[in-house]
């Protein structure tokens, strides 16, 4: 009965973990601020904490067993000792909200005691072996977690038919379970990240880092409907670096892909905060201005156009080139006024800048 209710226990643990990871994952904590996401993660180990005590075992009138510390060692191990404190002073409290006994009070010298013990293991780890898995760190923390609790929970019930039952029990129980759990947030975590590296990527160019085609048209597609919408002026930049094919037979596709890069930072760098920059495919490369009229754009496409003409693009340590762009303009509804023609009309007058000597705008003035 005391290893089904310890199983049980563990249950509980991992299923609330699992729910946590996806919630603080849509949530978006990454990016938080560091207060509100350590205050949200010590919260929810807190109340981690305190479900796993809901669902501990009696073991003596006044003791009660759980995994409660499992969610201090996570915070630990995975995010930081501020998460992990916070955590432990929550789960010390809700502890005495449960009743205020001699078990509380033991209850709070195990935490204490394992908090500044995990703190010490996680320093040691840290400054000795800084290629440590969580897994080793975990294992040593439910070591020392165990030996405290055997400790503290002999003093306490002093009856040797229970802890015969209760200490071996616990002991496979909680390093199953503290391994367990160390398993799920590093699965968990690997998947999300992978999740969110595929999701970047679906939607970033690999090589400048700008939008690619795939989020150029959806974007493209959302500034066009809330143009049409708000009665905005809606103006796009198409853009094309001249004699690129003669960089790249000159100086190798290497040389090529760096000036790609470089050349996304100035199209950034040169536009308007507001402004969209993305690479559509090769050399060529688009920008999309929302609430913009016909006329500034033109200012905007030639600021971009001197910006690269006079920028210096490195080849070598001791070598730079330059290069020149054609660009070509349109703008809903001054000079394109069915919204399925614009990137159409830009295309056309960007091939015109290339057939009327490069290095320009064109556009329909």
């Amino acid at each position: 009965m005391l290893f089904e209710d310890l199983f049980i226990n563990l249950s509980v643990l991992i299923a609330l973990i699992f729910i946590y990871l996806q919630l603080r994952h849509r949530m978006g904590l990454e990016t938080m601020p560091a207060k509100k996401a350590i205050a949200i993660d010590g919260f929810a180990g807190g109340v981690l904490g305190f479900l796993l005590m809901y669902f501990s075992i009696q073991v003596s009138t006044e003791a009660i067993v759980d995994l409660r510390f499992i969610p201090v060692m996570l915070l630990l191990i995975f995010l930081g000792p501020p998460q992990a404190m916070l955590s432990a002073m929550l789960i010390i409290l809700g502890r005495f909200l449960l009743g205020v006994n001699t078990s509380a009070l033991a209850a709070t010298i195990l935490m204490v005691i394992l908090i500044i013990g995990f703190l010490a293991i996680r320093k040691f780890f840290s400054s000795r072996q800084r290629h440590a898995t969580p897994y080793q760190m975990g294992f040593v923390m439910i070591i020392f977690s165990n030996i405290v609790f055997s400790i503290i929970i002999t003093v306490l019930i002093q009856d040797a038919v229970i802890l015969r039952d209760l200490l071996p029990s616990y002991w496979l129980v909680s390093i199953v379970g503290g391994i367990t759990a160390i398993f799920f947030v590093e699965y968990i975590r690997k998947t999300q990240y992978l999740l969110m590296k595929y999701e970047q990527e679906s939607t970033t160019d690999f090589l400048t880092g700008l939008n690619n085609v795939r989020q150029f048209d959806a974007i493209w597609n959302e500034l066009i409907r809330s143009a049409v919408e708000k009665d905005e002026k809606l103006s796009l930049l198409i853009i094309d670096i001249d004699h690129f094919k003669t960089v790249n037979d000159t100086y190798g596709h290497p040389v090529g892909d760096k000036i790609l890069i470089e050349l996304g930072k100035v199209l950034k760098s040169a536009s308007r905060s507001v402004d969209i920059v993305s690479r559509n495919g090769g050399e060529e490369f688009s920008v999309i201005l929302p609430d913009c009229p016909h006329e500034k754009a033109i200012v905007i496409a030639e600021n971009i156009r001197k910006a690269v003409e006079n920028h210096k693009f490195r080849v070598s340590s001791s070598h730079s080139i330059t290069i020149t762009i054609s660009i070509g303009a349109a703008t809903y509804p001054e000079t394109v006024a069915d919204t399925a023609h614009i990137v159409e009309k830009a295309d056309e007058y960007l091939y015109k800048a290339k057939r009327t000597g490069r290095n320009k705008v064109c556009a329909s003035y």
